[in-house]
């Protein structure tokens, strides 16, 4: 019987640290990340869909960091915009990174066209690298890094991609 608690309560931790935000009004306005984000890129790795890992902390060049769930609909939404204006975001390196199975970040990169491009990586990380990172966020969450690896701009929670583009 206890055997069962460990797995379940660790299911629960994970889901309300790095789940779908909810579609409630407050949610779904721009705001600014004020739990545990630093100003530079995070000392993070991820696991690229080709299983080669990534240093987040050693990337060069404008990047966005874009936390998803593949079954998330504010995250589909926010994938198919990105997906309509990807020539808006071609000066940059966008990371979709996700908790989830790499066979279903493939699939959601597929869904919304996003798979292929040269400027665009999907990967995972663990949830708890998440919270070590940033502390608990919302799933779509998107943080922007200048070319000097500062943030610009953190968004918690869906976000139209006009208000994005113009931390770009």
């Amino acid at each position: 019987m206890k055997k069962g608690i460990f797995p379940c309560g660790l299911l629960v931790f994970i889901s309300l640290a790095f789940g779908c935000s909810s579609s409630s009004t407050e949610n779904n306005s721009v705001r600014d990340q004020t739990s545990k984000v630093e100003n530079d890129l995070p000392d993070m790795r991820i696991r690229r869909l080709d299983q080669s890992e990534v240093d987040l902390k050693t990337l060069s060049g404008k990047v966005v960091l874009i936390f998803f769930f593949p079954e998330c609909d504010h995250c589909q939404r926010e994938a198919s915009q990105i997906s309509q204006h990807i020539a808006a975001f071609n000066n940059v390196t966008l990371y979709f990174i996700t908790s989830d199975t790499a066979e279903k970040a493939e699939g959601f990169a597929k869904d919304y066209f996003l798979n292929g491009l040269d400027n665009v990586v999907f990967g995972s990380t663990s949830a708890e690298s998440v919270l070590n990172n940033f502390g608990p966020i919302a799933t779509p969450s998107i943080y922007i890094y200048s070319a000097e690896q500062k943030l610009v701009k953190a968004f918690n929670g869906e976000v139209s991609i006009s208000e994005v583009l113009k931390f770009i």
